[in-house]
């Protein structure tokens, strides 16, 4: 996969994700890049918190759209996407939309990476954009 043409989604073990994915794949062919899926897990597993047949299912959609998926095992999940994201530096990154319960994932995200640009999903499937920090500093300036 090269880096300079990927549309990066980030999932989590759960139904919803599945819209993630189908709208990273739609961002993935407007722009002709490829479809990368990553989903952090965490290490510990004791409380049931991860559901190894919505894995698969996961694993399944991001293949049947013609991406590659990438597992990781973590507690902290924003550090390891962030540095997965530094390293593969994708067009967008594909969330969630933030839900009143969020954990701050997509605002610290945006606060370790500005330059990268951010699409949310919301459960609906309209897709709001988060500009890159230089996009939005041109826009002031002119």
């Amino acid at each position: 996969m090269k880096n300079e043409r990927t549309v990066l989604v980030c999932v989590t073990a759960q139904e919803s994700s599945q819209t993630l994915v189908r709208a990273g794949k739609a961002i993935a062919e407007r722009n002709k890049a490829s479809l990368e899926v990553v989903s952090v897990l965490p290490v510990m597993n004791s409380d049931g918190r991860v559901n190894p047949q919505m894995i698969e299912k996961l694993y399944r959609t991001a293949q049947k759209e013609g991406g590659e998926m990438a597992f990781y095992f973590s507690d902290e999940p924003i550090l390891t996407v962030s540095a997965h994201i530094a390293k593969r530096k994708p067009l967008t990154v594909v969330v969630g939309f933030p839900g009143e319960e969020s954990n701050d994932f997509v605002f610290t995200l945006h606060l370790l990476l500005p330059e990268i640009p951010i699409s949310m999903v919301g459960k609906d499937g309209t897709i709001y954009n988060m500009l890159p920090y230089e996009a939005v500093q041109s826009v002031g300036t002119k």
